[in-house]
């Protein structure tokens, strides 16, 4: 008995999703390294440290893989993207993010009678994934930098400060209310060409605190 393989899309990428002789759903330890940007001959200690004994694995091999793979249930893939959340992994943040949106969602269109797509919600899911990966990049810069400067992390109003900041100069408003999806496709793109601005330099000016770095990239917009 092997495990079945199909492609499980979430918009932004797509991995093979595992169903056991069972009928239960796993990922494969080497996906999920790939996913959240960790090295596969390294995937399995580090998650094994970040969950301990909640990290059980099994191994199969699949309708396209006679080599047994390790392998973990969606109960424990669901503690590892909560972990990893917390421990700051761009990628898993970002998941929790998106995946609560659609979830809830999701029940609105059931509860309202609106039937969308399974390729519309994909759709949203890589939008959302692409803003949020952009937003956490430009956000861990700033956290970075401070760190490096001051020894501690921003406050949460240091973060609000400077969102308020960045609306004001791109957009001439403090806030879209908390929602990005808020936001024209024109201010979208704007938004995300600033945040992949701010990362690049960040990298060319290394000295430069937080405000300095900021008012850096605003000059260029």
């Amino acid at each position: 008995m092997k495990a079945q393989v199909a492609a499980i899309d979430l918009g932004f990428t797509k991995f093979d999703g595992l169903m056991m002789p069972n009928g239960e759903y796993a990922i494969a330890v080497p996906q999920m390294a790939d996913l959240f940007e960790t090295s596969r001959s390294i995937a399995s200690r580090d998650f094994k440290r970040l969950l301990g004994n909640r990290f059980e694995t099994s191994k199969v091999s699949t309708e396209f893989n006679q080599a047994p793979i390790n392998v973990v249930s969606i109960p424990v893939f669901r503690l590892l993207v909560r972990e990893l959340d917390k421990q700051g992994n761009r990628v898993a943040s970002a998941l929790v993010d998106a995946f609560f949106e659609e979830s809830v969602e999701r029940r609105f269109d059931t509860a309202f009678g609106k039937k969308v797509a399974e390729a519309e919600y994909n759709e949203r899911l890589a939008l959302r994934m692409k803003r949020l990966m952009s937003r956490h990049a430009w956000t861990d810069v700033l956290r970075d930098r401070h760190i490096e400067v001051f020894g501690i992390k921003p406050q949460p109003e240091q973060y609000k400060e400077w969102t308020v900041r960045v609306n004001q100069i791109l957009f001439g408003r403090k806030h879209f209310n908390c929602d990005r999806d808020t936001m024209e496709m024109e201010e979208q793109r704007l938004i995300e060409c600033f945040e992949y601005t701010a990362v690049r330099k960040a990298k060319q000016n290394p000295k430069a605190n937080p405000d300095q770095l900021l008012e850096l990239v605003l000059t260029t917009f």
